[in-house]
């Protein structure tokens, strides 16, 4: 217990560590707080869902035991990939494979440290629904405390089966050892797995889209909305012991929770080590080197290396590129298998869309939202220099322009954020049928914002680039930057859509959004001409 507790500390400094003496505790006390400001909208969405649940005073246990379920899957799907970067290909595992103590005691104190990070999935959920709950008027003191300890238990033994999943994977199947390999295995399974959520997200909101069937679903066939819940098998004793106010069903839970650890400690006393041993990290230096003889101008030379490294470093593909596709492709499937667009498609068919509404405008703000939304998905210009790693002086002396090397990272960038934008204009055109040189005018919209958002980030990278890891998945994960882009980008959004609402401009839609886009454009502009500027003069200060 001893080691458990000195090393669990001891990881925790490392990972959360928020000393308000140094500099990077207090950047990690910054972003919680941030991070916490752009959550108040998810509260707030989820509070009202359950609220107008809670109300109906009849299927208490029913809803209880829905939300706990989705926070469930949520946790799965988190730890479904956290799990072996930090059990099997993190940077501190060399030192603690030496250390005289047991596996079960390093995986133990990285299962708390993991754990951690998820909590912030299961309060997301879990303390709107506690809220909706009492302000319903259905809550007793006894449900309020049987539902506290749930808001640390509910996601256990579900984590717990995701460790065991992978402790026995990685011991049988050494082809998932090797650090690169798996970052791209896993990022093609986010894909699928977003294809299967979208298919089944069609069919239920088409089945439930009207609250009133989704009452008489719920009362005449709860067993078949409730195999969903089963999945999850601490969930039906946990929802129940809040709502009956039920000892036994909470003692249950716990009971599960033993279990479910115990077999956990045996599993990692047993196999961990073994296989912590073999695994891999990052094997990019064996990469092959590109030749620039014969080749075209520098200018070409140095973009066709930077894509081809974005797309070439599995930590970046998987991290950089695959996760940016995973959304489109989950809408996408959504529409393909969507009962509803079999009933609306051939209404709309029948009606010339052009002549209703101002198509090319409508198109061109929903552009432009598409483009804010796709260009702070994909992390890659918010990382561009910080990829560059210990060898960011390079940058400096490349004979090629700064100018041009800047705005070469941020078009890379931008490439990816537009295709992000035309995979999303797919899943439109599969519902609405209109003419395709209309689209002209949503690739305009999105790439005005596109440019600003890469150019955001570009400015926040260049100025504050996270240059310390010592392998490709660390320049990409945690890395500060990509979350400050996201605010910066999505305050100024805020900036731009407020007004309409605050001062109810609806009347004047149209003179209000041409000029926002003009805005939208001059910030862009104003963003790629200054930010190359900038970041040069912040590097060649620091490197003084």
């Amino acid at each position: 217990m001893r080691d458990f507790l000195i090393l669990t500390k001891a990881l925790y400094k490392a990972n959360y560590g928020m000393d308000l003496k140094s500099k990077q505790g207090r950047k990690g006390i910054i972003a919680m707080v941030v991070l916490v400001v752009c959550l108040l909208p998810t509260f707030a969405l989820i509070f009202n869902m359950f609220l107008e649940g809670f109300r109906l005073h009849s299927f208490d246990l029913m809803i209880m035991e829905m939300g706990f379920a989705c926070l469930c899957f949520l946790m799965l799907w988190t730890a479904l990939f956290v799990f072996p970067s930090v059990f099997y290909f993190s940077n501190d595992l060399e030192h603690l494979l030496v250390l005289p103590i047991s596996g079960k005691t390093i995986v133990a104190s990285k299962f708390v440290i993991v754990y951690i990070s998820l909590m912030l999935v299961a309060c997301i959920g879990m303390l709107p629904i506690l809220v909706a709950y009492i302000m319903a008027g259905n809550a007793s003191i006894s449900s309020i405390l049987f539902y506290i300890p749930q808001i640390f238990l509910i996601g256990l033994p579900t984590t717990l089966i995701v460790c065991i999943f992978w402790m026995i994977l990685m011991r049988l199947l050494p082809f998932f050892k090797n650090k690169d390999r798996f970052n791209m295995i896993t990022g093609v399974l986010s894909i699928g797995l977003a294809i299967v959520i979208g298919l089944a997200s069609s069919q239920l909101g088409y089945n439930f889209e009207d609250p009133v069937l989704l009452i008489q679903t719920m009362a005449n066939d709860p067993e078949g909305i409730m195999r969903i819940v089963q999945i999850f098998f601490n969930v039906s004793f946990a929802a129940r012991s809040i709502v009956e106010s039920s000892m036994v069903d909470f003692l249950i839970t716990v009971l599960i929770l033993a279990i479910c650890m115990a077999v956990f400690l045996f599993l990692a006393d047993k196999l961990y080590l073994s296989s912590a041993r073999d695994a891999r990290t990052s094997v990019s230096s064996k990469k092959k080197k590109v030749s620039y003889r014969k080749q075209g101008s520098v200018w070409i030379n140095y973009a066709k290396v930077e894509l081809l490294r974005l797309t070439r470093t599995p930590a970046y593909m998987a991290n950089c590129v695959l996760s940016s596709l995973v959304m489109p492709i989950m809408f996408i499937a959504m529409m393909v298998v969507t009962p509803i667009k079999e009933d609306l498609r051939p209404v709309l068919e029948t009606v010339d869309i052009p002549s209703l509404i101002n198509l090319p405008l409508v198109l061109l703000i929903a552009g432009a939202a598409i483009g804010f939304f796709a260009g702070s998905l994909n992390g890659i210009s918010a990382t561009a220099f910080s990829r560059e790693g210990k060898n960011l002086d390079f940058v400096k002396y490349v004979p090629l322009d700064f100018t041009k090397q800047v705005l070469i990272k941020e078009s890379i960038g931008t490439l990816f954020s537009l295709l992000t934008c035309v995979l999303m204009l797919i899943s439109v055109h599969i519902v609405v049928p209109y003419p395709l040189w209309y689209d002209l005018f949503f690739v305009l919209g999105a790439f005005i914002t596109s440019v600003l958002v890469n150019a955001i980030a570009i400015f926040v990278d260049g100025l504050h680039p996270k240059t310390d890891w010592e392998d490709e998945t660390h320049a990409i994960k945690n890395n500060m930057n990509v979350i400050l882009e996201f605010v910066i980008s999505w305050a100024i959004l805020a900036i731009v859509v407020v007004p309409f609402f605050m001062f109810n401009l609806s009347a004047y839609w149209e003179v209000y959004s041409i000029a926002m886009l003009i805005l939208l454009t001059i910030l862009s502009v104003l963003f790629v001409l200054v930010t190359p500027k900038i970041i040069l003069k912040h590097l060649m200060r620091s490197s003084s």
